[in-house]
């Protein structure tokens, strides 16, 4: 509902002017338990692209540089197809989205932390892995995730971790995430349809429950 909510002021999304509530969720049909017809994203056709260049050739561009601040890239160790696909998941991953271990890297690697992170572009092909992600992430402690989100943290104006500002891949269009950099992109030169007022730092994520990756973003 949070994302769909984003996408309402997002003319490029497919789903931006159909409004969801609470009860056309709950009213939608099962796809896999707990998992309803909302809950999974969707499938589009669409393209879009990212430019990465030098910091010196970024200077002289028509808009402002954003920079890649950190990126890590895995899965959990003995998981090379990801935890999900193999029958014998250790117990202490089988409820996560298996991005513990490589976003404690990123964290490292960039000298950052969850709280220094102002809006998030999280990968939402469903919506329990974006509860998995949250947590895999140190947003909040392990099972905390679902009073996270329903302490309203995820929208853009007063929640704690803006979150799929162009409505994601359950509400914008599925395009294997790609859409998620470009709007953490716009996210930081204030160019998103739902801005997020002194953003500088943006998290984004690929997906959960498979070898997974992120990038951190920076206002240049």
């Amino acid at each position: 509902m949070t994302f769909r909510e984003h996408a309402s002021r997002n003319p490029r999304a497919v789903m931006g002017a159909r409004p969801l509530t609470l009860e056309d969720h709950q009213a939608s049909p099962m796809i896999a338990d707990p998992h309803r017809l909302f809950d999974c994203c969707l499938e589009s056709d669409g393209a879009c692209a990212v430019v990465v260049t030098t910091r010196e050739r970024a200077r002289d561009l028509a808009k402002p540089a954003v920079e890649i601040l950190a990126s890590e890239q895995g899965t959990p160790k003995g998981y090379g197809f990801g935890p999900f696909t193999n029958a014998n998941i250790a117990d202490e991953l089988y409820a996560t989205g298996g991005c513990e271990e490589m976003a404690g890297r990123l964290w490292r690697k960039s000298g950052l932390g969850p709280s220094d992170v102002d809006v998030a572009q999280l990968y939402d092909h469903f919506t329990g892995c974006v509860l998995m992600q949250i947590e895999d992430y140190g947003f909040c402690e392990r099972g905390e995730g679902g009073p996270f989100i329903e302490s309203g943290a995820l929208a853009w104006q007063g929640g704690s971790l803006p979150t799929n500002t162009h409505g994601g891949s359950l509400s914008e269009a599925y395009i294997h995430g790609l859409n998620h950099v470009v709007e953490g992109v716009r996210s930081l030169r204030g160019e998103s349809t739902s801005p997020v007022e002194g953003a500088e730092v943006c998290l984004v994520t690929s997906a959960a429950c498979v070898p997974s990756s992120a990038v951190l973003l920076g206002k240049a």
